[in-house]
């Protein structure tokens, strides 16, 4: 099947896409055109101008080059037709050479001197500069413009997060919508290396907007219940160099450098950057566990209790490099590419103190569990595009090929030893080779039929591999050497393919416009548990139909009504059944038996603008089957006493499918200049949840209102210095055996801009108030649970970030538009 699948990518790639590539140029004739520049009074060379020809029928760019120290310049490669040839230069004003015609005959065409008269009167530059707001609402998706918060200029996309609507992080950076965690991560529309990543691992200053768009068209790959998050990264679109050097350091030993460069030139764009990041996260965990032990017909014999004190820290070092270019074929026609690769190591330790307590509350042991841990990483990742427009306004084709892997060498060594008993410690050791590889091919195109319809269509095949080989060795006190132990051991591997087709219908009658779609998807996959020799594999159809319904009242009012269907596939570390003894007492394993949980959400959004100011409201409904959640159980857990083994109660998580799970609220977003230096963007969501399952002869169910708000103030105090005070506030949320308890915090940020702008020094402290921990209540019939978990997140930030060629600068900014002659050829 996987062989199969790559011959017929090849065969894609190489056969049709160059035969669309041929038919787009046919062979011709080829000649060039040279001349020389003079100045008009001087009579001197004018060397190092921007010369560029333009076909004389619509003005697009066919070549260009740059007259040399003598003034002279040769464009070659010129088809047959008729030209214009633009000259531009700083203190020139732009000249224009009409009727130059190119004959099948003519290899050759001679312009002579051409003369340019230099400006007499230089006008007093006007700058009418429009500032994007932190959130912009749209009724189909929200984009936050990472550039305008201060937290990009020093934090992760995960601290960024922390204040967007209806997003919620956690302590290890994931990512949750509207009380769902099941979201879906794009890098640019696609996925990624990065999109593999915990948001807490991806610098925020590499991005340019976030967009959430919490019920996303049938064009959209309908993965992840709660909505997709799109990272679009910056890209720089003017020509000529432009770059940015980042250097950032934060207290508790947190550093990160950056640079970026772009050059732009003609028929190509090329970008590049290189990122060091060492972020280092000391944190503890406190908790209280109640045992309670049962007879044999159900009732309460006796209690006992746990109490867990753990204090951990990690230091996580990674390098990216990036590097992307873009050549435009012919003015309709892009072909573009882009690698990353990324390395890092990360070490870390957890040290755990277990105090045990009988029904009395009386001292029964200590024991203390020591972790070393250290993990690897290298990631690639690897696209290619091809971008075709037409004629018609509107018409469009792209196709992409995205091959991306991650792969983890973990090493974790465990000692475990009682305070009270004697006996010798208990050492483990867990060797991980962890492979994710992904190949996505996927190809879209929009055919507009009339001037407000137009039909989408495309397909999108991916193949994904993800590889696991867990090894659990054990200490031998007769040897002292660690011995390899098969029972504790797994290798898994999956195995997921999916083929999809979609196909939407855009039209508008009056203010009334709609969108019909339809998505059809084959998925095939495979589990091996090659370890334990047991195979199984799922296969299904899906269709995933989508409706949006939109009524432009006028200018200053819209409301639209949307439906889809959507789908959450089992993540690998819900599948994988090998057992993570990090806490012996609180283990955690997956399920190869889950499926794929199915969610039908509707949404109805009002968007309304007043002046400047904006509000949008949006009621929501998503009714999920089969929805994976994490559920606990009770188990006993062996540890040696010195004299013989003893039984120790604890829990056990896993994930399973519950029978449904129904979700429902209400959304607000404003959008409020205060004055023309203060400006106000506030959010406030609220929603229920109802859970329900049935566990063996137990039904459980949970229902709870939860709500956040979210505001951030943004403040010109004087010229080039902003300050920007941010917080948020998240109600306890439930789940199927408890809840999660409220949560609060604070961020204050200042940047100033220096060196006539083309530098900034940006000084930040995340949690102010130092209020920011996750705390959780998880009970059963045999057990209660109440933990405290924090990592250090008070850090000061300071940062300096310096612009070359910066398009903040007046002076660059008019040259660069002298250079391209005020049209659009930046657009290319």
């Amino acid at each position: 099947m996987i062989s199969s699948f790559y011959r017929s990518l090849f065969f894609l790639t190489f056969l049709i896409l160059p035969a669309a590539l041929s038919a787009q140029t046919p062979t011709t004739t080829l000649s060039k055109i040279s001349g020389t520049l003079q100045d008009g009074t001087t009579k001197a060379p004018v060397g190092f101008a921007n010369v560029v020809l333009l076909t004389a029928t619509d003005s697009s760019l066919v070549t260009g080059a740059t007259s040399d120290i003598e003034g002279k310049f040769i464009l070659d490669r010129v088809p047959v037709g008729r030209f214009v040839l633009r000259v531009s230069m700083v203190g020139y004003p732009t000249k224009f050479v009409p009727n130059i015609n190119v004959t099948p005959t003519s290899t050759s065409v001679s312009l002579g001197t051409i003369s340019l008269k230099p400006t007499s009167t230089q006008l007093g530059e006007i700058e009418v500069i429009t500032e994007r707001e932190l959130v912009q609402y749209d009724l189909d998706k929200k984009v936050v413009n990472v550039s305008k918060d201060i937290a990009a200029q020093s934090g992760s996309v995960a601290e960024v997060m922390q204040n967007l609507p209806s997003v919620t992080v956690d302590i290890d950076g994931n990512v949750s919508m509207r009380g769902s965690e099941n979201v879906t991560i794009l890098i640019d529309g696609k996925r990624s290396a990065l999109s593999n990543l915990t948001l807490d691992q991806i610098p925020a200053n590499l991005i340019e907007s976030i967009e959430l768009i919490t019920n996303p068209s049938s064009k959209y790959n309908p993965e992840g219940t709660s909505g997709i998050i799109n990272l679009v990264m910056k890209k720089e679109k003017k020509p000529g160099f432009h770059g940015s050097a980042l250097v950032t350091a934060g207290t508790y030993d947190n550093y990160n450098t950056s640079l970026n460069l772009n050059y732009r030139y003609f028929k190509w764009s090329l970008n590049g950057g290189y990122d060091f990041r060492q972020r280092t996260r000391p944190g503890e965990n406190n908790s209280f566990t109640t045992n309670y032990h049962l007879n044999d017909t159900g009732q309460l014999d006796s209690t006992s209790y746990r109490l867990q004190n753990s204090d951990r820290n990690s230091t996580d070092i990674s390098h990216n490099f990036r590097f992307g270019a873009d050549y435009y074929v012919t003015p309709k026609i892009t072909l573009s590419g882009s690698a990353l690769y990324r390395f890092g190591q990360d070490k870390g330790r957890n040290d755990i103190r277990y105090t045990f307590l009988d029904e009395n509350r009386e001292l029964s042991d200590i024991r203390l569990r020591n972790t070393t841990e250290q993990e690897d990483e290298k990631a690639i990742d690897l696209t290619v595009g091809y971008r075709q427009t037409f004629d018609q306004k509107g018409r469009e084709l792209t196709a992409d090929i995205v091959y991306n892997t991650n792969v983890d060498d973990e090493e974790s060594l465990f000692r475990e030893a009682s305070q009270l008993k004697p006996g010798l410690p208990d050492v483990q050791e867990t060797l991980v080779d962890d492979g994710n590889y992904e190949l996505e091919a996927k190809a879209d195109y929009v055919h507009p039929i009339t001037e407000n319809s137009n039909l989408e269509t495309g397909f999108r095949s991916t193949f994904e591999r993800l590889d696991e080989d867990s090894r659990f060795f054990t200490k031998d006190p007769a040897t002292d050497e660690l011995v390899f132990n098969s029972k504790m051991s797994n290798h898994f591997v999956y195995d997921e393919m999916v083929h999809a087709l979609y196909a939407n219908y855009n039209n508008k009658f009056k203010t009334i416009s709609y969108q019909l779609g339809l998505r059809a998807e084959q998925t095939n996959t495979t589990s091996d548990q090659r370890t334990q020799h047991i195979k199984s594999g799922n296969n299904y159809f899906s269709l995933f139909p989508t409706l949006f319904i939109t009524n432009d009242f006028d200018d200053n009012n819209k409301v639209q009504f949307s439906y889809s269907r959507r789908i959450n596939r089992p993540r690998s570390r819900f599948l994988n059944p090998f057992v993570d003894r990090s806490d012996i007492y609180n283990v955690s394993y997956g399920n190869p038996k889950l499926k794929p949980e199915f969610v039908n959400s509707l949404e109805l959004g009002y968007l309304r603008y007043f002046g400047d100011a904006s509000l949008n409201s949006t009621l929501f409904y998503r009714h999920t089957t089969d929805e994976i959640e994490r559920f606990r159980t009770d188990t006993l857990i062996v540890v040696n006493n010195g004299i013989q083994n003893d039984t120790i109660p604890g829990t056990q998580v896993t994930f399973l499918n519950l029978a449904s799970n129904a979700s429902y609220g209400v959304e607000f977003g404003v959008n409020y200049p205060v004055t023309n230096w203060w400006k106000l963007n506030a959010s406030i969501s609220g929603y229920r949840t109802e859970l329900n399952t049935t566990q063996g002869d137990t039904e459980l169910s949970s229902s709870r209102i939860s709500w956040n708000t979210k505001l951030n103030s943004t403040m010109t105090v004087w010229k080039d210095m902003d300050i920007q005070l941010s917080g948020f506030y998240r109600a306890p949320s439930a789940d199927i055996q408890g809840r999660m308890e409220q949560m609060f915090s604070a961020d204050l940020g200042m940047k100033k801009d220096v060196l006539k702008k083309n530098g900034t020094i940006s000084l930040r402290v995340s949690d102010l108030f130092n209020t920011r921990q996750f705390n959780f209540l998880s009970y059963g019939p045999t057990f209660r649970t109440e933990s405290e978990n924090r990592r250090q997140s008070r850090i000061i930030y300071l940062g300096f970030t310096y612009r070359l060629n910066s398009e903040d600068n007046p002076r660059n900014r008019r040259q660069q538009d002298e250079q391209s002659g005020g049209d659009d050829e930046g657009e290319f």
